[in-house]
C-alpha cells in the first residue's frame, strides 16, 4: 500500500524469517558462529535462546541458508514443530534426510537412523539437525530422546549436530536436566538492540527492500528503542505502521511526530 509512496521495491519490515533480511550485529554474528563452530568441529550439541522476537528464527534459516549453499556437505533436518511423540520425532527426522516415511518400531527407527548417520560420515557429509521453538517440548522424556541422539558417535567425533533454539524458558527447561546441560557445547542468548543497532537495523532493511536508508529521521531512533526495548519484531511493528501513518500524513521521512503517535495507538 505506502511501497510507491516511499519508493521501495518491497515490505522492509515483514515479520518473515527471510534471510536477506538478517542484520549482522555483533550478537547475531557471535551467535551464528558459535553454532557454525558447533557444526563444524562434530561438537554434539548447541542451544539459541532469546526472547520472543528477538531473531533466533532469522538467524536460524540464515545457518540454514549458509549450510544448503554448501552443496553435499550437509544433510540437515529442521522441526519447526517439536511437540511430536518420540517415534513421530525419529521418522521426521528420517523423512527430512532421506524422504522416506518409515513405519514399524523404535528399534527399526533408531537401525535406521543408525544407518543413515554412518552413510552420510562415509560419504563425506556433516548430519544437522534444527529443532526450532524447543521451548515446546514439553516432556522431559522428549528431552531424553534428544539427548539420546548424542550417543551417535564415533571414538572422536559425533555422528550428529543437535541444534536447539528456543525461548527463555529452554533455559529454565534444560537447567532441571543437568546430564543433558553437561552435552552442550555451546550456547548463546539473543536480547535486544542498543540505539546503535536499531538505527543500523532500520537503514539496513530500508536499503535491502531498496528504499531510501534515511527514512527515518534519527530523533525516531531513540523513540523506536525505547518503544520496543530493542526487539526487533517489535521494531518492525513499530516501523511498519510508522512507514503507513507518514504515508497517509504525506510526510517526506518517518519523524518524532509520525512514531509518537504509532506508540499511542499500538500495544508492542
Amino acid at each position: 500500500m505506502y511501497l510507491e509512496y516511499w519508493n521501495l521495491k518491497e515490505k522492509p519490515f515483514e515479520n518473515t524469517p527471510d534471510p536477506k533480511f538478517l542484520y549482522a550485529s555483533a550478537a547475531h554474528e557471535e551467535a551464528l558462529t558459535r553454532m557454525s563452530y558447533c557444526i563444524e568441529e562434530n561438537r554434539g550439541a548447541a542451544m539459541l535462546t532469546g526472547e520472543y522476537g528477538s531473531g533466533k528464527t532469522l538467524l536460524t534459516r540464515a545457518l540454514l541458508k549458509k549450510l544448503l549453499q554448501e552443496g553435499n556437505k550437509y544433510k540437515v533436518a529442521l522441526i519447526v514443530n517439536p511437540s511430536f511423540a518420540s517415534n513421530d520425532f525419529l521418522r521426521e527426522i528420517i523423512f527430512q534426510f532421506d524422504s522416506v516415511l518409515l513405519k514399524g518400531t523404535k528399534l527399526k527407527l533408531i537401525h535406521s537412523l543408525n544407518e543413515l548417520l554412518y552413510r552420510s560420515m562415509n560419504e563425506g557429509k556433516k548430519t544437522v539437525v534444527i529443532v526450532d521453538e524447543a521451548q515446546a517440548i514439553k516432556s522431559r522424556s522428549m528431552f531424553e530422546e534428544l539427548r539420546l541422539l548424542l550417543n551417535f558417535q564415533m571414538n572422536d567425533k559425533f555422528l550428529l549436530t543437535l541444534l536447539l533454539v528456543g525461548q527463555p524458558e529452554l533455559i529454565r527447561k534444560i537447567d532441571r536436566l543437568p546430564q543433558f546441560k553437561q552435552r552442550l557445547a555451546t550456547t548463546y542468548h539473543l536480547t535486544g538492540f542498543g540505539e546503535e543497532d536499531v538505527a543500523k537495523y532500520i537503514d539496513y532493511r530500508c536499503r535491502v527492500a531498496g528504499g531510501d536508508s534515511e527514512l527515518f529521521s534519527p530523533a525516531t531512533v531513540k523513540m523506536i528503542t525505547k518503544g520496543t526495548r530493542g526487539i526487533p519484531r517489535s521494531i518492525n511493528t513499530m516501523c511498519e505502521l510508522s512507514l503507513l501513518q507518514g504515508m497517509f500524513e504525506e510526510k517526506k521521512v518517518i519523524d518524532e511526530d509520525v512514531v509518537g503517535k504509532v506508540l499511542e495507538e499500538v500495544y508492542i
